[in-house]
């Protein structure tokens, strides 16, 4: 059922705390959606309304909702504020009562390019993801493989692929950018891209390997090895690497995302290659037949 903004909706679920509370996470949500598209009018109007939902909440019989009446002499005895104020009104609320905003539900103001690169702006650099466990983790991977200018992309044992709805609202539509398969074997895959001619770098933290920025990645093409999320890279899988690069941690923690870690360690590949330019078409074959 679509959502209605009016006070006559709100009253019929004002007497229940969850979906009273719920009703006002959609609205806070409704107004973000339209702030920018919407006339100062009809912005104030629906400000407006989110006020009076508060304010009737002064005598509920849940301090929750009380709570939510205090706002409203704090934030909001006025309505012409900016964007910021805003969402510094309901983000403690939608913190305190709800799981949050996954990454593919905020809004992105700037405009995609309309027209995928050329060919010849791809980089030959093969991304390989060895039984990732998170879907999210994939589709975060995806998205920024399509940023990175990545070729290629395999997906081995139970990693999740675009055919997941979870990867595919992460990817916030990168996935249909980018080429990929899926690999039974993480060892089949490395095999058919040695084959191609291709040099395996894994991204893994082993005690004495040399950090991204140390490392000169092959202009030639590469694959980059990434790992499960708790076990890492199998020993029998680095051992069939070319080379293995770790990234720097100054921290207690001797990893970090492997999300993170790609972008990281992508963009230093990037610079290494480029240098700010665009790189020359290696003309690398990247077929390698793996079903």
């Amino acid at each position: 059922m679509d959502f209605d903004p009016s006070f006559d909706s709100f009253v019929i679920v004002r007497k229940n705390r969850d979906a009273c509370i719920h009703w006002l996470l959609q609205l806070a949500r409704h107004i973000e959606v339209h702030w920018t598209a919407d006339t100062d009018d009809q912005r104030i109007a629906r400000l407006t309304l989110l006020r009076d939902c508060f304010a009737s909440l002064a005598d509920h019989k849940h301090s929750d909702c009380r709570e939510l009446s205090a706002l409203v002499p704090r934030m909001m005895h006025r309505l012409d504020f900016d964007e910021r104020h805003f969402l510094n009104l309901v983000l403690p609320i939608e913190r305190r009562h709800s799981k949050g905003r996954h990454d593919h539900d905020f809004l992105v103001t700037s405009a995609d390019a309309t027209q995928p690169p050329a060919e010849d702006l791809r980089l030959p650099l093969v991304l390989v993801l060895d039984h990732l466990r998170s879907a999210f983790n994939v589709g975060a991977i995806f998205r920024t493989a399509e940023c990175l200018g990545v070729c290629e992309m395999y997906l081995c044992g139970y990693t999740a692929t675009p055919e997941d709805l979870q990867v595919q609202r992460t990817t916030m539509g990168a996935h249909e950018h980018m080429t990929w398969r899926w690999c039974r074997d993480t060892r089949e895959a490395i095999n058919a891209l040695k084959a191609s001619g291709l040099t395996i770098v894994a991204l893994e933290t082993v005690v004495g390997a040399p950090f991204a920025a140390q490392y000169s990645f092959p202009r030639s093409g590469c694959a980059l090895l990434l790992g499960n999320e708790r076990h890492g890279i199998a020993p029998e899988l680095l051992a069939m690497c070319d080379a293995v690069v770790r990234l720097p941690s100054r921290g207690l923690k001797n990893s970090m995302n492997v999300a993170v870690a790609l972008g990281m360690c992508g963009y230093e590949i990037v610079r290494q290659w480029t240098g700010g330019s665009v790189i020359e078409d290696a003309n690398i074959s990247m077929s390698s037949g793996i079903n």
